[in-house]
């Protein structure tokens, strides 16, 4: 007969792994040789703290904020504020800043030492483009976008995806004549902002930034601070 010498941890309640991470933190304490009484003030203090009522969107972009402030807030039932990477130290206080992994060497310089970031992440090749691939030879695709960030990323994943270069048309929507052309596209990439205002007869693909794995995390992270907490 085998017998197993411990449970794998999946199988471990989240009262059991909660127990091992308290267990975990008195034991590094104890090698810190910290006085059991200041643990426990600092712990009450923690849990006395008033917890995140927002999501703090940094992002210095201002159309790229746009973008990504409606995908969260689309995605969350909690509370979503932007700014860009200076006014960040003024206005992350009582909020979880959530931004691209390019801003975070910046926004750590500014913020105090120890504040958490949740990292957003783009996605690879967005869902919408399924229908699209492999890529067609013969079509002219668009890209439309208040975003130059936007304009970017989109060529990049579609040129990866297999697009030619030649076949994308870039229209930048804070030109006037930004419309030029779109219609003899097969279709007109764009973000969910900007797709309310293609010309009547554009097909829009809409290209959400935001990775599933990020949404979740947010998600997650809402639902964990929205729980209500009893005193100690």
């Amino acid at each position: 007969m085998y017998v197993r010498a411990s449970k794998p941890e999946a199988s471990l309640s989240a009262a059991l792994a909660l127990d091992g991470i308290i267990a975990s933190l008195f034991a590094s304490a104890r090698k810190l040789r910290v006085p059991l009484p200041d643990l426990r003030a600092r712990l009450r203090q923690w849990m006395e703290m008033q917890p995140p009522d927002r999501f703090l969107l940094i992002e210095p972009d201002e159309e790229l904020r746009r973008i990504l402030h409606a995908e969260i807030g689309r995605a969350v039932s909690f509370p979503v504020m932007s700014c860009g990477i200076d006014d960040c130290s003024e206005t992350v206080d009582g909020a979880i800043p959530v931004l691209l992994p390019n801003r975070v060497a910046k926004v750590r310089e500014l913020l105090p030492a120890g504040t958490e970031l949740l990292i957003l992440q783009v996605r690879s090749v967005p869902s919408s483009l399924g229908g699209w691939l492999p890529a067609p030879s013969d079509a002219l695709v668009g890209i439309a976008s208040r975003s130059g960030d936007f304009l970017k990323l989109a060529r990049t994943v579609l040129a990866a995806a297999g697009f030619h270069p030649d076949s994308l048309v870039l229209r930048d929507a804070r030109k006037a004549d930004w419309h030029r052309g779109l219609k003899q596209t097969a279709a007109v990439v764009c973000d969910s902002l900007t797709a309310s205002e293609l010309p009547s007869g554009c097909r829009a693909i809409l290209f959400a930034l935001l990775s599933e794995s990020s949404i979740a995390e947010l998600q997650s992270y809402a639902e964990f601070v929205n729980q209500p907490i009893e005193s100690l």
